[in-house]
């Protein structure tokens, strides 16, 4: 028993209880708690109930104690293996960045393996993360292994395991990694995809390839597409949920920005659509099943089209059709998102727009990604840097068309 006391004292007309126990360094110490009683017999019962809610409480924090205490005494690397499972088992992230975190946590294994989640200090990670980046690291691959500790440490904080993140004082290194340009198809490119597509059978892969160089959507948005989701009489389509991959599979999930948003679509992918519809109606009954409104646009009877199954169902057709992207690099599927991105704001559309397309949280993060990803305004530029430099100002004037 916690509290090895307990009793009633006078207080301004009426009574307040008190419970008695002893500290960790032996010392006695009083609880108190004024009573709403009428009178003494009934301040003895609430005081019971009191006590019986208190002792209970001890105990439940007495067990965290322990637990708490056995935690603190792990190895650094088990905690961040449960940690990560945790993760997992609550489907609180995606698969991918399971992957990832586990991928990461080898850096943490074979560092701090014989040392005690407790015992883990600033000195400890600074000069881990020192010794990763001399061996060759780069900042991306240290910044994950920092941020991943961090993370673990604060579950630790936020569980009483520990009473201070010891990554905190640490600065994660600074990113020197150049970011891989946009690899979207070119004009002549994309004019040849199309050609080609246009003369292959319906399938999902051709279907959702002109979905996304028409629309800008993302692969999971298009494979949870349902014809419910599409008015081809408005020639317009609407984006309301995703496809993601958790632990025990794909699921229908909210869009990235958690809003729904409205698509026009150009004549060519509506007529495109009208057909693809009128083979899934024959494809559905052969199937003995019936196409509705719920039904997926890429599916079947059974349900939606993994995004895994289009990316590689995709990636297969690009590279028989042996096209590379701006940087040389065989076009993914979400390289096709970028290409509709980067041939709209070229043609002169609006920032605004293209975000909406695109379901960018806003317009400075399409201008960030986008704002000079499209290799024929390089040209033009270096083509107008050129005449700057040979050119008389009245000629300049004259050839790119400012002239008063």
């Amino acid at each position: 028993m916690f509290y090895t006391a307990a009793g009633l004292e006078s207080h301004k007309g009426g009574y307040r209880g008190y419970l008695m126990y002893k500290d960790d360094g032996g010392k006695w110490r009083k609880r108190s708690k004024v009573l709403d009683a009428k009178g003494k017999a009934e301040a003895k019962r609430e005081l019971s109930v009191w006590r019986a809610e208190m002792e209970n409480q001890a105990e439940i924090d007495a067990k965290r104690g322990r637990s708490a205490t056995t935690a603190a005494k792990r190895p650094v690397p088990d905690y961040v293996d449960a940690f990560i499972a945790s993760l997992e088992e609550r489907h609180a992230v995606e698969a991918s960045t399971v992957k990832g975190y586990r991928a990461t946590a080898k850096f943490i294994r074979e560092a701090f393996a014989g040392v005690a989640v407790e015992g883990l200090t600033p000195e400890q990670v600074r000069d881990w993360e020192a010794e990763l980046t001399g061996r060759g690291l780069s900042s991306s691959t240290v910044g994950k292994c920092h941020r991943l500790l961090k993370q673990v440490m604060a579950d630790a904080v936020n569980m009483r395991v520990i009473d201070r993140n010891p990554v905190d004082p640490v600065k994660p290194p600074k990113r020197t990694k150049v970011k891989k340009g946009i690899n979207a198809l070119d004009t002549e490119g994309r004019a040849r995809v199309l050609a080609s597509l246009g003369d292959m059978e319906l399938t999902p892969v051709t279907v959702a390839a002109r979905v996304a160089l028409y629309t800008g959507l993302r692969e999971g948005e298009i494979c949870a597409l349902q014809w419910r989701d599409v008015d081809l009489e408005a020639r317009t389509l609407w984006v309301r949920r995703a496809i993601g991959e958790g632990v025990g599979g794909c699921y229908e999930k909210d869009t990235k920005t958690d809003r729904a948003r409205d698509v026009a679509l150009p004549e060519a992918l509506t007529s495109l659509l009208g057909d693809w519809r009128r083979a899934q109606l024959v494809a559905f009954a052969e199937a003995g099943a019936t196409l509705d409104g719920s039904s997926y646009v890429l599916g079947d009877a059974v349900g939606f089209m993994n995004p895994r199954t289009l990316g590689r169902g995709w990636a297969t057709l690009a590279k028989a059709l042996g096209v590379r992207g701006t940087e040389g690099r065989v076009p993914t599927f979400h390289d096709l998102r970028h290409t509709w991105a980067t041939m709209y704001l070229a043609a002169g559309g609006d920032v605004k727009t293209a975000a909406s397309n695109l379901g960018h949280a806003n317009v400075a993060m399409t201008l960030n990604t986008y704002a000079s990803a499209d290799p024929n305004a390089k040209r033009e530029a270096a083509r107008l840097t050129e005449v700057a430099m040979t050119r008389r100002p009245a000629e300049i004037l004259k050839l790119t068309g400012t002239e008063g």
